[in-house]
């Protein structure tokens, strides 16, 4: 009764409106709330933000948030302050004001979608949105919105206690749209402002943004059960149960997530650093931090997925924990003959010559062992940077060093051994007959138990 008597209301206020001057005096004054926002619009974008955009002191990645943000949003936005500035003033003339209240509101909600569309990565939650919405604001404009409301939460079914109606369903897809679509746009924006800011360590920055996380889905938990009815209490029923299944079956991921966390407090390994695992089976620099594990890339470009726990219980050697030198060591052998001094000197010549070579530490050498044919020499030397690699400045060094010791005439022995060569003259003893079968002679030596001598 309450819908016909809204739409019976409606429908008299349109022939009215219909009928009298009032149409036709808000439909000129439409017209011109859309032709002041054009030009106005056309001014602005003309000369405001072309200097904006030609600015030397903008950054690209301003000019591009500026153009995918900003402008297309521009026009709806000056439309509608046009349209509700014109609505004011239309309203000191005239009472009737359903045609220009009916285009402010249809303006507001093509703002909006046009906002979500533009502020999310899905197509799919505009599409949506504007299903559920649309709709809805039709209903409004005829004042029949409230009885539909009524009506759709008339028809329900029951789970337990907790009571789901149509409408409640339909609510609750229009706010886990509204949720999802703000968690997202919160999510990305907070994450990308912090990952762009230099000042904040990389490891910080992976806290954040597990913070960030873990506060948007717990929000949109609450939000989704509230919107449902649901008690909160019971989520220490829930609770309980997540307990006991970490306990048993999720004891793994739960030891990783936490190791994940622990080390993004720690900051004992953060991103970039180079890293050591496995006794050295596994090199490479850290590129991410995971909830579970932490990926590592190898130097021959192997990505490792490493578990966090193992960060945790087994040894880790961190190449950059707290600086990024490295210390290179050589080990050359040289002849008994060679002048050690001499050779000790060039050893430390061709280091302190590589471009990477730092002068503190300074380099060092050593006569580390006497072997059985060759002095070994031990050379120590840092280099600055080992994020670029350490095999490039040893093999340099290396080869200076064979250069120097040929024009030195330093040499690197190889292996000797020395052979002696003994003859001996076996003569015939008296008590082996003489035969000359070899076999006859055998036998007879095995029966008389005798010495065996041939000869060669």
């Amino acid at each position: 009764m309450e819908f016909s008597l809204n739409i019976d209301k409606f429908l008299e206020s349109i022939t009215k409106t219909l009928t009298s001057a009032s149409l036709y005096w808000q439909s000129l004054s439409i017209i011109l709330c859309f032709v002041f926002a054009y030009f106005f619009y056309s001014t602005i974008r003309n000369s405001i933000i072309i200097k904006i955009l030609n600015s030397p002191n903008n950054s690209r990645e301003f000019n591009n948030v500026f153009k995918k943000y900003f402008l297309p949003l521009l026009f709806p936005v000056i439309s509608l302050f046009f349209l509700i500035l014109g609505y004011f003033i239309y309203q000191q003339f005239y009472k009737e004001t359903i045609v220009i209240s009916t285009t402010i509101k249809l303006i507001a909600l093509f703002l909006f979608l046009r906002m979500v569309r533009i502020t999310s990565n899905s197509t799919f939650i505009t599409n949506a949105s504007g299903v559920f919405l649309v709709p809805a604001l039709i209903l409004h404009i005829f004042g029949a919105l409230e009885p539909t409301i009524s009506y759709l939460d008339e028809l329900y079914f029951k789970i337990g206690k907790i009571k789901i109606s149509l409408y409640l369903i339909i609510k609750a897809i229009i706010v886990l749209l509204t949720v999802f679509w703000l968690s997202g746009l919160i999510s990305r924006k907070s994450k990308s402002y912090f990952e762009n800011n230099k000042n904040i360590k990389s490891s910080t920055k992976g806290i954040i943004s597990k913070f960030i996380d873990i506060i948007i889905y717990s929000v949109v938990f609450i939000i989704i059960l509230k919107t449902f009815g649901v008690d909160l209490t019971a989520l220490a029923v829930i609770g309980g149960a997540i307990g006991v299944g970490i306990g048993f079956g999720l004891q793994k991921i739960a030891s990783n997530f936490i190791s994940g966390i622990i080390l993004l407090f720690e900051k004992s390994v953060e991103v970039g650093d180079i890293i050591e695992l496995d006794n050295g089976s596994i090199y490479g620099t850290i590129k991410h931090f995971g909830g579970r594990y932490t990926l590592v890339e190898a130097m021959d470009g192997k990505e490792i997925m490493i578990p966090n726990e193992e960060f945790i219980i087994g040894k880790v050697t961190n190449w950059t924990y707290s600086n990024n030198r490295a210390r290179i060591e050589i080990k050359i052998g040289v002849a008994y003959d060679s002048d050690l001094k001499k050779a000790k000197e060039l050893m430390l010549q061709c280091a302190l010559e590589h471009k990477k070579c730092i002068k503190y530490p300074e380099p060092e050498c050593y006569v580390s062992n006497l072997n059985e044919y060759d002095i070994t020499m031990i050379l120590y030397f840092w280099i600055n940077d080992i994020v670029e690699g350490r095999m490039g400045a040893k093999s340099d060094v290396m080869v200076n060093i064979f250069d120097k010791f040929k024009e030195n005439n330093i040499k690197i022995p190889l292996p000797q051994r020395e052979l002696k060569i003994i003859e001996e003259i076996v003569k015939p003893k008296k008590n082996i007959e003489n035969t000359k079968n070899p076999k006859d002679k055998l036998q007879n030596a095995i029966k008389n138990n005798r010495d065996l001598t041939f000869d060669l």
